[in-house]
Protein backbone atom coordinates (compact mmCIF):
# COMPACT_ATOMS: atom_id res chain seq x y z
CA UNK A 1 0.00 0.00 0.00
CA UNK A 2 1.49 3.83 -0.90
CA UNK A 3 2.23 5.77 2.66
CA UNK A 4 1.33 9.12 0.34
CA UNK A 5 -2.31 10.37 1.50
CA UNK A 6 -4.75 10.71 -1.70
CA UNK A 7 -6.77 14.05 -1.43
CA UNK A 8 -9.49 13.96 -3.17
CA UNK A 9 -11.84 16.94 -4.73
CA UNK A 10 -15.32 16.74 -5.32
CA UNK A 11 -17.60 18.55 -7.50
CA UNK A 12 -19.86 18.74 -9.87
CA UNK A 13 -18.26 18.46 -12.80
CA UNK A 14 -18.98 20.07 -16.47
CA UNK A 15 -19.63 19.21 -20.09
CA UNK A 16 -16.57 19.47 -22.23
CA UNK A 17 -18.76 20.34 -25.61
CA UNK A 18 -21.73 21.03 -26.64
CA UNK A 19 -22.19 17.39 -27.75
CA UNK A 20 -21.65 16.01 -24.19
CA UNK A 21 -24.62 18.56 -22.92
CA UNK A 22 -27.07 16.26 -23.08
CA UNK A 23 -25.15 13.29 -21.63
CA UNK A 24 -23.49 15.21 -18.90
CA UNK A 25 -27.64 15.99 -17.89
CA UNK A 26 -28.25 12.71 -18.13
CA UNK A 27 -25.78 11.70 -15.68
CA UNK A 28 -27.27 14.44 -13.26
CA UNK A 29 -31.19 13.59 -13.59
CA UNK A 30 -30.08 10.04 -13.21
CA UNK A 31 -29.02 10.69 -9.30
CA UNK A 32 -31.22 9.00 -7.03
CA UNK A 33 -29.66 11.33 -4.42
CA UNK A 34 -31.65 14.46 -6.13
CA UNK A 35 -34.18 13.08 -8.21
CA UNK A 36 -36.09 10.40 -6.50
CA UNK A 37 -38.57 8.18 -9.27
CA UNK A 38 -40.55 5.15 -8.42
CA UNK A 39 -40.54 1.89 -9.36
CA UNK A 40 -36.84 2.41 -9.03
CA UNK A 41 -33.52 1.68 -11.56
CA UNK A 42 -35.93 1.63 -14.85
CA UNK A 43 -37.87 4.43 -14.49
CA UNK A 44 -34.81 6.70 -13.28
CA UNK A 45 -33.08 6.11 -16.16
CA UNK A 46 -36.36 6.24 -18.24
CA UNK A 47 -36.85 10.13 -16.61
CA UNK A 48 -33.51 11.17 -16.96
CA UNK A 49 -33.29 10.13 -20.92
CA UNK A 50 -36.50 12.01 -21.12
CA UNK A 51 -35.80 15.26 -19.26
CA UNK A 52 -31.94 15.26 -20.36
CA UNK A 53 -33.13 15.49 -24.24
CA UNK A 54 -36.13 17.95 -23.01
CA UNK A 55 -33.20 20.54 -21.41
CA UNK A 56 -30.33 20.27 -23.25
CA UNK A 57 -31.17 22.74 -26.22
CA UNK A 58 -31.66 25.16 -23.77
CA UNK A 59 -28.92 24.25 -21.87
CA UNK A 60 -26.26 24.26 -24.89
CA UNK A 61 -26.93 28.00 -25.36
CA UNK A 62 -25.50 28.79 -22.03
CA UNK A 63 -22.37 26.62 -22.58
CA UNK A 64 -22.30 28.29 -25.83
CA UNK A 65 -22.32 31.68 -24.95
CA UNK A 66 -19.10 30.58 -22.66
CA UNK A 67 -17.04 29.15 -25.00
CA UNK A 68 -18.24 25.84 -25.87
CA UNK A 69 -17.58 24.11 -22.88
CA UNK A 70 -17.33 24.16 -18.72
CA UNK A 71 -14.55 25.78 -17.44
CA UNK A 72 -15.45 24.15 -14.07
CA UNK A 73 -12.43 21.34 -14.39
CA UNK A 74 -9.85 23.61 -15.65
CA UNK A 75 -10.59 25.37 -12.71
CA UNK A 76 -10.57 22.64 -10.49
CA UNK A 77 -7.50 21.14 -11.60
CA UNK A 78 -5.73 24.55 -10.98
CA UNK A 79 -6.66 23.90 -7.49
CA UNK A 80 -5.97 20.62 -7.19
CA UNK A 81 -2.46 22.01 -8.78
CA UNK A 82 -2.51 25.01 -5.74
CA UNK A 83 -3.49 22.41 -3.36
CA UNK A 84 -1.03 19.96 -3.64
CA UNK A 85 1.83 22.59 -3.64
CA UNK A 86 0.96 24.24 -0.38
CA UNK A 87 0.65 20.42 0.95
CA UNK A 88 4.01 19.69 -0.11
CA UNK A 89 6.06 21.14 2.93
CA UNK A 90 3.71 19.22 5.64
CA UNK A 91 3.76 15.32 4.65
CA UNK A 92 3.47 13.03 1.49
CA UNK A 93 -0.08 14.07 -0.48
CA UNK A 94 -1.42 13.85 -3.80
CA UNK A 95 -4.52 15.45 -5.02
CA UNK A 96 -6.75 14.55 -7.49
CA UNK A 97 -10.43 15.73 -9.24
CA UNK A 98 -13.14 13.70 -8.78
CA UNK A 99 -16.14 15.23 -10.76
CA UNK A 100 -20.07 13.89 -9.90
CA UNK A 101 -21.33 14.03 -13.50
CA UNK A 102 -18.79 14.38 -15.54
CA UNK A 103 -14.99 12.88 -16.21
CA UNK A 104 -13.03 12.08 -14.25
CA UNK A 105 -16.01 10.55 -12.50
CA UNK A 106 -15.92 8.59 -9.76
CA UNK A 107 -15.83 4.95 -11.21
CA UNK A 108 -12.63 6.25 -13.10
CA UNK A 109 -11.01 8.13 -10.18
CA UNK A 110 -11.78 5.17 -7.77
CA UNK A 111 -9.90 2.59 -10.24
CA UNK A 112 -6.90 4.80 -10.22
CA UNK A 113 -6.75 5.77 -6.44
CA UNK A 114 -7.33 1.40 -6.19
CA UNK A 115 -4.69 0.81 -8.80
CA UNK A 116 -2.15 3.09 -7.02
CA UNK A 117 -3.15 1.31 -3.75
CA UNK A 118 -3.52 4.22 -1.69
CA UNK A 119 -4.66 3.46 1.93
CA UNK A 120 -5.40 6.84 2.96
CA UNK A 121 -7.84 9.26 2.01
CA UNK A 122 -9.16 12.20 2.39
CA UNK A 123 -12.62 13.29 0.89
CA UNK A 124 -12.83 17.12 0.64
CA UNK A 125 -16.35 18.75 -1.35
CA UNK A 126 -15.33 21.70 -3.03
CA UNK A 127 -18.53 22.99 -1.73
CA UNK A 128 -18.56 25.01 1.25
CA UNK A 129 -21.93 24.86 2.61
CA UNK A 130 -23.24 21.00 2.85
CA UNK A 131 -25.93 19.34 1.20
CA UNK A 132 -27.00 16.39 0.50
CA UNK A 133 -27.54 17.15 -3.37
CA UNK A 134 -23.98 18.59 -3.60
CA UNK A 135 -21.19 17.11 -1.52
CA UNK A 136 -23.47 14.07 0.14
CA UNK A 137 -24.36 12.89 -3.45
CA UNK A 138 -20.85 12.85 -3.91
CA UNK A 139 -19.74 11.21 -1.01
CA UNK A 140 -22.61 8.42 -1.68
CA UNK A 141 -21.44 7.38 -5.13
CA UNK A 142 -17.95 7.67 -4.01
CA UNK A 143 -18.40 5.10 -1.39
CA UNK A 144 -21.07 3.23 -3.69
CA UNK A 145 -17.64 2.84 -6.28
CA UNK A 146 -15.01 2.14 -3.33
CA UNK A 147 -17.48 -1.27 -2.82
CA UNK A 148 -18.07 -1.82 -6.21
CA UNK A 149 -14.62 -2.02 -6.75
CA UNK A 150 -13.59 -3.79 -3.46
CA UNK A 151 -11.29 -0.98 -2.14
CA UNK A 152 -11.33 -0.34 1.34
CA UNK A 153 -9.02 2.58 2.09
CA UNK A 154 -9.25 4.55 5.62
CA UNK A 155 -11.62 7.45 4.61
CA UNK A 156 -11.53 10.88 6.18
CA UNK A 157 -14.84 12.94 4.76
CA UNK A 158 -14.85 17.06 5.55
CA UNK A 159 -18.79 17.31 4.98
CA UNK A 160 -18.54 21.33 5.34
CA UNK A 161 -16.01 24.02 5.69
CA UNK A 162 -17.63 27.31 5.15
CA UNK A 163 -16.57 28.60 8.49
CA UNK A 164 -12.87 28.85 7.24
CA UNK A 165 -11.65 31.95 8.38
CA UNK A 166 -9.29 32.11 5.27
CA UNK A 167 -12.27 31.36 3.07
CA UNK A 168 -14.05 33.88 4.25
CA UNK A 169 -11.94 36.45 3.66
CA UNK A 170 -10.90 35.72 0.54
CA UNK A 171 -14.64 36.73 -0.12
CA UNK A 172 -14.56 39.85 1.73
CA UNK A 173 -11.10 40.59 -0.04
CA UNK A 174 -12.52 39.22 -3.52
CA UNK A 175 -15.84 42.47 -2.98
CA UNK A 176 -14.11 44.68 -1.96
CA UNK A 177 -11.37 44.56 -4.66
CA UNK A 178 -14.38 44.30 -7.17
CA UNK A 179 -16.00 47.26 -5.83
CA UNK A 180 -13.35 49.89 -6.66
CA UNK A 181 -13.66 48.42 -10.51
CA UNK A 182 -17.51 50.62 -10.11
CA UNK A 183 -17.99 53.96 -10.92
CA UNK A 184 -18.31 54.65 -7.49
CA UNK A 185 -16.93 52.49 -4.79
CA UNK A 186 -18.63 53.71 -1.91
CA UNK A 187 -19.82 51.00 -0.21
CA UNK A 188 -22.89 53.21 0.45
CA UNK A 189 -23.93 53.35 -3.38
CA UNK A 190 -23.75 49.45 -4.08
CA UNK A 191 -26.26 47.19 -3.35
CA UNK A 192 -24.46 43.73 -2.62
CA UNK A 193 -26.03 40.67 -3.58
CA UNK A 194 -24.90 37.36 -2.37
CA UNK A 195 -26.17 34.70 -4.85
CA UNK A 196 -26.53 31.25 -4.18
CA UNK A 197 -27.26 27.82 -5.73
CA UNK A 198 -31.20 27.64 -5.04
CA UNK A 199 -32.56 24.08 -3.23
CA UNK A 200 -36.15 22.92 -3.34
CA UNK A 201 -37.46 23.78 -0.22
CA UNK A 202 -38.94 20.43 0.45
CA UNK A 203 -35.39 19.43 0.80
CA UNK A 204 -34.32 21.87 3.03
CA UNK A 205 -37.72 20.65 4.77
CA UNK A 206 -36.90 17.61 4.61
CA UNK A 207 -33.51 18.41 7.28
CA UNK A 208 -31.05 19.30 4.39
CA UNK A 209 -28.67 21.87 6.44
CA UNK A 210 -27.77 23.68 3.33
CA UNK A 211 -30.03 26.70 3.67
CA UNK A 212 -28.99 27.40 7.28
CA UNK A 213 -25.38 27.04 6.03
CA UNK A 214 -25.33 29.24 3.46
CA UNK A 215 -27.30 32.12 5.78
CA UNK A 216 -24.30 31.68 7.84
CA UNK A 217 -21.83 32.37 5.59
CA UNK A 218 -23.44 35.07 4.51
CA UNK A 219 -24.20 36.35 7.63
CA UNK A 220 -20.16 36.26 8.71
CA UNK A 221 -19.14 37.83 5.46
CA UNK A 222 -21.67 40.59 5.66
CA UNK A 223 -20.61 41.80 9.09
CA UNK A 224 -17.22 41.58 8.59
CA UNK A 225 -17.77 44.20 5.48
CA UNK A 226 -20.50 46.01 7.32
CA UNK A 227 -21.77 47.62 4.08
CA UNK A 228 -24.56 48.88 4.49
CA UNK A 229 -26.99 47.47 1.18
CA UNK A 230 -26.86 43.81 1.40
CA UNK A 231 -29.36 40.83 0.12
CA UNK A 232 -29.20 37.14 -0.15
CA UNK A 233 -30.85 35.24 -3.03
CA UNK A 234 -30.94 32.08 -4.39
CA UNK A 235 -30.47 31.32 -8.39
CA UNK A 236 -30.94 28.61 -10.75
CA UNK A 237 -34.11 27.38 -9.65
CA UNK A 238 -35.98 24.85 -12.46
CA UNK A 239 -39.26 22.67 -12.50
CA UNK A 240 -42.55 24.26 -10.94
CA UNK A 241 -41.55 23.20 -7.40
CA UNK A 242 -41.38 25.88 -4.57
CA UNK A 243 -37.51 26.47 -4.30
CA UNK A 244 -35.43 28.71 -1.66
CA UNK A 245 -36.59 32.62 -1.82
CA UNK A 246 -36.08 35.13 -2.27
CA UNK A 247 -35.10 34.57 -6.35
CA UNK A 248 -32.23 36.54 -7.25
CA UNK A 249 -34.19 37.76 -10.78
CA UNK A 250 -36.71 39.30 -8.02
CA UNK A 251 -34.30 41.01 -5.99
CA UNK A 252 -32.30 42.63 -8.62
CA UNK A 253 -35.75 43.69 -9.82
CA UNK A 254 -36.47 45.48 -7.06
CA UNK A 255 -33.54 46.73 -6.81
CA UNK A 256 -33.86 48.37 -10.12
CA UNK A 257 -37.46 49.79 -9.07
CA UNK A 258 -35.97 51.39 -6.03
CA UNK A 259 -33.97 53.24 -7.75
CA UNK A 260 -30.58 51.74 -7.75
CA UNK A 261 -27.90 52.36 -10.07
CA UNK A 262 -24.67 50.34 -9.06
CA UNK A 263 -25.40 46.16 -8.32
CA UNK A 264 -22.53 44.20 -7.23
CA UNK A 265 -22.92 40.38 -7.05
CA UNK A 266 -21.19 37.86 -5.56
CA UNK A 267 -21.67 34.11 -6.19
CA UNK A 268 -21.72 32.76 -2.53
CA UNK A 269 -22.37 29.08 -2.98
CA UNK A 270 -19.49 28.67 -5.59
CA UNK A 271 -15.96 28.43 -5.20
CA UNK A 272 -15.16 27.96 -9.09
CA UNK A 273 -16.52 29.92 -12.21
CA UNK A 274 -18.72 27.87 -14.36
CA UNK A 275 -21.91 28.07 -16.59
CA UNK A 276 -23.92 29.41 -13.72
CA UNK A 277 -21.75 32.45 -12.41
CA UNK A 278 -20.58 33.15 -15.75
CA UNK A 279 -23.72 32.70 -18.16
CA UNK A 280 -26.56 32.98 -15.46
CA UNK A 281 -25.12 35.50 -13.51
CA UNK A 282 -22.93 37.31 -15.72
CA UNK A 283 -24.90 37.66 -18.99
CA UNK A 284 -28.44 36.71 -18.29
CA UNK A 285 -28.48 38.42 -14.84
CA UNK A 286 -26.46 41.23 -16.36
CA UNK A 287 -29.55 41.62 -19.35
CA UNK A 288 -31.99 41.87 -16.99
CA UNK A 289 -30.52 44.61 -14.78
CA UNK A 290 -29.76 46.71 -17.60
CA UNK A 291 -33.83 46.18 -18.77
CA UNK A 292 -34.91 47.59 -15.63
CA UNK A 293 -32.44 50.52 -15.75
CA UNK A 294 -29.73 49.45 -13.81
CA UNK A 295 -26.71 51.74 -14.59
CA UNK A 296 -23.51 49.53 -13.72
CA UNK A 297 -23.69 45.53 -13.04
CA UNK A 298 -20.66 43.47 -12.32
CA UNK A 299 -20.19 40.27 -11.01
CA UNK A 300 -17.30 39.23 -8.27
CA UNK A 301 -15.18 36.40 -10.28
CA UNK A 302 -15.39 33.29 -8.12
CA UNK A 303 -12.64 32.45 -6.13
CA UNK A 304 -11.10 29.51 -8.37
CA UNK A 305 -7.04 29.47 -7.41
CA UNK A 306 -7.35 32.15 -4.90
CA UNK A 307 -4.32 31.64 -2.53
CA UNK A 308 -6.29 32.38 0.48
CA UNK A 309 -8.76 29.58 -0.94
CA UNK A 310 -6.02 27.13 -1.40
CA UNK A 311 -4.83 28.19 2.42
CA UNK A 312 -8.06 27.19 3.39
CA UNK A 313 -8.80 23.95 1.78
CA UNK A 314 -5.06 23.24 3.65
CA UNK A 315 -5.79 23.65 6.63
CA UNK A 316 -9.75 21.60 5.93
CA UNK A 317 -7.19 18.82 5.15
CA UNK A 318 -4.32 19.11 7.82
CA UNK A 319 -6.87 19.44 10.55
CA UNK A 320 -9.19 16.68 9.40
CA UNK A 321 -6.18 14.49 9.52
CA UNK A 322 -4.68 15.31 13.05
CA UNK A 323 -8.67 15.27 14.70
Amino acid sequence: MSERTAIVLFNLGGPDSLDSVRPFLFNLFADPDIFKFPLGFVTQKLCAYMLSRRRAPEARKGYAAIGGESPLLENTRSQAIALQLALAEEGAYDVYVCMRYWHPLTEEVVAELKQKSYAQLVLLPLYPQYSSTTSGSSYNEFMRQCTRQLYRPETVYIEHWYESDNYQRAIVEAIQNEAKKLPDPDPCNIELLFSAHGLPQKIVDGGDPYAEHIVATYEAIADTLDWPNTSLCFQSRVGPLAWLKPYTEDVIKAKAQAGTEQILVYPIAFVSDHVETLYELGIQYAELAKQQGVAHYRVVPALNDNPLLIEALKDCVLGALRD
